[in-house]
């Protein structure tokens, strides 16, 4: 049964963005290996969470922060275009979150 994580502030017509765990895990394997760790490891708990089923609210500042290490990590030379649109998508809800002044949540 593949679990599927949703992500405030998103795109669609319900202002989310809805991927599996396995979509998740892909994400994450291309992040952690072209981040610098530092900042991997600033953006890692929301992921980490939905990796392991559990919600995750990041305050509005830190999911600013987020979205400027995804937009970076997108702009990578390196990270395949498949990936870029995905870590673009996320960085675009945590900006609505941040912009918003609320949490950024993830449940699965």
């Amino acid at each position: 049964m593949t679990t599927t994580v949703t992500i405030s502030h998103g795109s669609d017509l319900y202002g989310e963005e809805r991927r599996s765990v396995q979509q998740i895990a892909a994400l994450v394997k291309q992040l952690s290996q072209l981040l610098p760790a530092t900042d991997w490891a600033h953006i890692r708990d929301p992921f980490d969470a939905a990796l392991r089923g559990e919600k995750a609210e990041v305050e509005p500042g830190h999911a600013r922060q987020i979205a400027i290490v995804l937009r970076r990590a997108a702009a990578d030379w390196l990270m395949p275009t498949r990936f870029e649109r995905e870590a673009l998508l996320f960085a675009e809800a945590a900006d609505r979150a941040a912009g918003a002044g609320e949490p950024w949540e993830w449940s699965s």
